[in-house]
């Protein structure tokens, strides 16, 4: 469906797959965005470039190429911006494979905190991200 239309809302979504029979919520919406790697843009959702591939699979490299707009450092955190809608993305790819030096993440729309253990890991990290980010190995 998000490959023949646009689509503002998720219950907008959900109303449009009711109509073609397929009983679903919201909160199923959610996560079924989520698992394809949809993204939310100003245009409404869209798979990502890199098509409806699941989470875990489209590598945190490749993800943080397509989506990331900055990383720094803040003390033992590093923030991660993307463009709006996009942290989510971005997100679910770190939770799937973390790289090394990271804790933890929470996103928002538009960014990322991730924790570190330590000063040390989160510079070791945002150096990670960025050279990814910008397209390096």
């Amino acid at each position: 469906m998000l490959r023949d239309r646009s689509v503002a809302t998720q219950d907008q979504l959900a109303r449009a797959l009711e109509e073609a029979g397929e009983g679903v919520t919201q909160a199923t919406v959610s996560r079924d965005l989520a698992a394809i790697g949809a993204v939310r843009g100003p245009g409404g959702y869209r798979l990502p470039d890199h098509g409806a591939m699941p989470v875990g699979q489209a590598g945190v490299e490749s993800v943080l190429n397509e989506h990331a707009l900055t990383v720094e450092q803040a003390a033992t955190l590093v923030v991660v911006r993307t463009a709006p809608g996009h942290a989510g993305v971005v997100a679910a790819e770190l939770d799937a494979s973390p790289p090394s030096g990271m804790v933890g993440c929470v996103a928002g729309d538009d960014a990322i905190l991730i924790a570190t253990p330590s000063l040390k890991a989160a510079t070791t990290l945002a150096k990670y991200l960025r050279r990814h980010m910008e397209g390096g190995q």
